[in-house]
């Protein structure tokens, strides 16, 4: 079998949706959704609220992984999804996850970067 890179979409959002940022409540359950909604398979996760506001979480996936850490005293977020192409062409569901991350904080710009790996 040969190996296929997968797609690492990575980017800086910026959003005016500061309690989205804040906590991770809202995060939780709107990325179990993409999770579920792709059926991708969560192998374990780590996030964590910071006491003056902001998080950070990955999800671990078989596929690979979906991470972000918020800045809300900047309105920011960095957050990069990778999935593998070992066992089927996960492009589309990575780009999507990415627009719908865009979408769930109304991103009024960002920086982004693809890579293959």
């Amino acid at each position: 079998m040969e190996y296929r890179p997968g797609l690492h979409l990575l980017t800086t959002l910026y959003s005016d949706k500061l309690e989205l940022l804040q906590h991770s409540a809202n995060w939780k359950e709107f990325i179990q959704q993409q999770i579920c909604k792709y059926e991708l398979t969560e192998v374990g996760q780590a996030i964590h609220d910071f006491p003056t506001g902001g998080f950070t979480a990955v999800h671990c996936l078989t596929e690979s992984h979906i991470s972000i850490h918020t800045w809300p005293e900047y309105g920011l977020c960095t957050c990069d999804v990778f999935l593998s192409n070992f066992r089927k062409d996960n492009d589309h569901t990575t780009q999507s996850i990415m627009a719908a991350i865009h979408d769930f904080f109304e991103t009024q710009r960002h920086e982004s970067h693809t890579l293959r790996r």
